[in-house]
């Protein structure tokens, strides 16, 4: 761990004296963190303090056209687990993009998946919580791929991405199956985004997993808001086939310079196909519903504090459920 930090410190300050106009930036998350309430009873009542993400980001224009980008992530485990585990480095971002026309350019490397990267910039709370297909397990939100992405006219209105990856997330390729995948959004006014995306992944030779999803944000002086809705489907050979639905909304609501108020509600159509298990753990196997409430206060603009209440329940499957979740938490984000 310490060999890791010592190696991305050395490498960012090599990277910082090299003559290219290049940019170093950092910013952190983390919680007091309080189990009011857990299906898990040995989970109940626990609390404490945990660093959930530290991330560091090298970006430079190699010219006008090529610009490079490396970024580490620090990682916390966040699973309740009853053995303590350190902070995990790994690369999140690693690419080069090629500006090859005026409105198109070319990425290669580790970057966004297609499936939130714009979801999640306009929501602006991934400290809160993650989106709704990151935070369900449905896509990792990166992959080793090649990107076409741009415009179709001049003003930007209409927007593209075409993307094939390896869909092994940050991890290194082992076998033959890959993702296609297609982005369209639509800035229809200064204040009005609509996005559709979607994929094809191969999971094996049996195995796929389709994914549609269509997004639409809305912001203003108050503040913003969105609406989510998406699917994905598994098929598989010789089983029956797999549907996992979610909607998600969420509001963010300005109540002066320095302070915001956030609502967000998730609810699963069918039952969850892969649970979710770091910070926030969720029972796969069955339909769930998730209330976030929380009140942002911006001391600093690179500092914020956010008191929150994150809410589970479940509904029934076979006459089972487990019990509902409540969680307070201090949720603390900073810029360096």
């Amino acid at each position: 761990m310490k060999r890791s930090i010592l190696f991305v410190l050395l490498a960012l300050f090599v990277l910082s004296a090299v003559k290219l106009p290049a940019a170093i930036s950092a910013y952190a998350f983390g919680d007091y963190y309080l189990v009011l309430k857990n299906h898990n009873e040995a989970v109940e009542n626990q609390h404490g303090l945990w660093l959930r993400r530290v991330y560091i980001t090298y970006e430079s224009d190699i010219s006008d056209k090529l610009k490079a980008r490396a970024r580490m992530e620090f990682n916390s485990a966040g699973n309740f687990s009853t053995s303590a585990s350190n902070i995990t480095p790994y690369l999140k971002d690693a690419y080069i993009s090629f500006q090859y026309a005026p409105l198109h350019k070319v990425t290669a490397g580790i970057q966004d998946s297609l499936a939130y990267g714009n979801i999640e910039k306009f929501y602006g709370y991934r400290h809160l919580e993650k989106t709704m297909f990151d935070l369900y397990k449905v896509r990792s939100s990166r992959d080793f791929a090649i990107d076409f992405s741009g415009a179709f006219d001049q003003a930007k209105k209409f927007n593209y991405s075409l993307q094939y990856g390896n869909y092994s997330g940050n991890r290194n390729e082992i076998d033959k199956y890959k993702q296609v995948g297609a982005r369209f959004f639509v800035n229809v006014t200064p204040k009005l985004l609509v996005e559709v995306n979607g994929d094809v992944s191969t999971l094996s030779g049996v195995k796929t997993s389709y994914l549609v999803q269509g997004f639409v944000g809305y912001k203003d002086d108050w503040g913003r808001a969105g609406v989510n809705y998406g699917q994905e489907m598994v098929r598989e050979d010789g089983k029956d086939d797999a549907d996992f639905g979610v909607f998600s909304a969420f509001a963010v609501a300005k109540l002066g310079k320095k302070l915001e108020a956030v609502a967000r509600y998730d609810m699963s159509v069918d039952p969850q196909l892969h649970g979710q298990g770091d910070f926030l753990p969720i029972v796969k196997g069955y339909k769930s519903n998730l209330a976030i409430l929380g009140l942002a206060w911006n001391l600093h603009p690179k500092f914020q504090i956010m008191p929150n209440i994150k809410m589970v329940s479940y509904k029934e499957n076979n006459g089972m459920k487990p019990d509902s979740d409540t969680y307070f938490n201090i949720t603390w984000y900073y810029q360096f």
